[in-house]
């Protein structure tokens, strides 16, 4: 027997693992999250420890003899905490209180209702990251027999933040009776430990697109007896629930007006309002805009650089929080690409233009350029997407009257910026509005207001989704859309 002796922000504990186990496997039996965005690949940098003293890739160590395992990755800390808010309508389904979910791929956002409509909310990090950063990498642990602790560990999650929000509040989670759990097919799917196989292989099909109730109790979340929990209906196989109450969030179906949403994060959904229609996408971006799988990436934790900007010759940064630079979330390396492309350090088709291939912005935190071509397959799976419904739609850029930017990224975004990358349409700038996490607050609306339920399921049910895999078009568009300024 081995002893792994754990440290981890500034706790210690001592785990007990046999003599040839990898590290992951010991650190998930004992339930501890640690952060590994490529599932245990060692193709990122995203689970680096300091393991007996030394620098190195948590998800590759196996245990030969005794171990002082120290956790460093940032990620792991709670990401943001919200304060008490306006709320909405009337007609709850909650009698006392009621808890909104979006289960992001990255991040998991929960608000604790009260009869009111008044909100308090709370971030952090999701724990299936140390399962895979993307949809595609948990699937593929799910069917290899992972599904009871894909689902175990976000259940958990949950639960830990239902128990803050109701401390915070000085409420009971007992007086919790009602829930809303929103999220993309694939997180809907690995939270109720359905069997993922139909999303795993073409044609890619969901053969449950929910929009239905559970008791929470099925759920292990600790909630008021006979407490129950809806999750919103998908449209598709990978246009989930979040793009449903994200849609009900911005409104725009209530509006004779096209209008476009995108919700930018490790998948980007995109919907289109066009003819009282709902047409939507989804793009396979990958986490680089939530920070996973970029040299320095963090999330939007303390210290992570989340503006960048030209003054004097230099680029300039800001820090969440204002603390020393702990590495660049998605909203600081879109606008540092930015002002690298403006400075002439890369060129348009991301290529450093001296011999580097890596820029400093901030106390040792740097941008490779392996990192820029990361954004650039991100935001051209994101542009493609959006260029290519349009036109399966046959609507013009001019056709638009709003482009919503929602997501938990977007919710930082400098457009300027995002449009000087041509991570979305310069002409849509000036029509452009971020709306936030709208897929959160589409889950408390229907919360807030039952009789929303059904107007947003006719909204999945009538929406027809554009398949982009094997699409010509879609093709074009990406290739021309992953050079800069386009």
């Amino acid at each position: 027997m081995i002893t792994v002796t754990l440290l981890e922000n500034g706790i210690k504990r001592v785990l007990k693992a046999e003599s040839g186990e990898m590290l992951p496997e010991v650190l998930r039996r004992y339930g501890i999250r640690a952060h590994m965005p490529c599932g245990g690949k060692g193709t990122c940098k995203g689970c680096e420890a300091l393991i007996n003293g030394e620098k190195q890739l948590a998800c590759q160590m196996r245990l030969e003899s005794d171990a002082l395992v120290e956790l460093t990755a940032p990620a792991l800390q709670n990401i943001a905490e919200g304060n008490i808010t306006a709320g909405y309508g009337a007609n709850p389904m909650y009698e006392k209180f009621g808890i909104a979910v979006d289960i992001g791929t990255t991040t998991i956002c929960a608000s604790l209702l009260d009869r009111e409509g008044r909100t308090v909310t709370v971030t952090a990090g999701n724990p299936q990251t140390s399962f895979g950063a993307d949809v595609i990498s948990r699937i593929e642990k799910a069917l290899s027999g992972e599904g009871v602790r894909l689902a175990g560990c976000v259940r958990e999650a949950v639960s830990e933040m239902a128990g803050r929000l109701c401390k915070n509040s000085g409420v009971s989670p007992e007086q919790v009776d009602a829930a809303v759990i929103t999220g993309n097919t694939a997180m809907l799917y690995l939270l109720t430990e359905k069997n993922p196989e139909t999303l795993s292989r073409a044609p890619f099909y969901a053969d449950c697109l929910f929009g239905e109730y559970l008791r929470a109790e099925t759920l292990g979340l600790p909630l008021s007896k006979g407490a129950e929990v809806y999750l919103p209906r998908c449209a598709a196989a990978f246009v989930g629930g979040d793009i449903t109450t994200a849609a009900v969030a911005s409104g725009m179906c209530e509006r004779g007006e096209t209008a476009l949403l995108a919700d930018i994060g490790t998948n980007g959904e995109i919907a289109l309002w066009h003819e009282r229609r709902l047409m939507c996408c989804s793009t396979a971006a990958g986490p680089a805009f939530e920070g996973a799988g970029i040299t320095y990436g963090v999330y939007g934790i303390n210290g992570a650089i989340d503006h960048a900007w030209h003054e004097d010759g230099k680029i300039r940064c800001s820090t969440i929080g204002g603390k020393p630079a702990a590495g660049i979330c998605g909203s600081g390396i879109t606008d540092a690409l930015a002002v690298m492309l403006q400075l002439g350090i890369i060129d348009e088709t991301g290529a450093f233009t001296d011999d580097s291939n890596r820029f400093e912005l901030q106390d040792g935190v740097y941008i490779t350029a392996g990192d820029v071509r990361k954004i650039q397959l991100a935001k051209g799976s994101v542009r493609a997407g959006l260029e290519t419904l349009l036109e399966t739609a046959g609507v013009t850029k001019a056709m638009v009257k709003t482009l919503y930017i929602a997501g938990g990224f977007g919710s930082y975004l400098n457009l300027e910026n995002a449009a000087k990358i041509g991570l979305i349409p310069e002409e849509l700038l000036p029509r452009a509005k971020v709306i936030g996490n709208a897929a959160r607050t589409g889950a408390a609306m229907l919360l807030r207001d039952k009789t929303l339920v059904r107007f947003s399921e006719e909204l999945a049910a009538g929406a027809k989704a554009a398949a982009l895999d094997a699409n010509p078009v879609f093709t074009e568009n990406y290739m021309t859309y992953m050079m800069f300024g386009e």
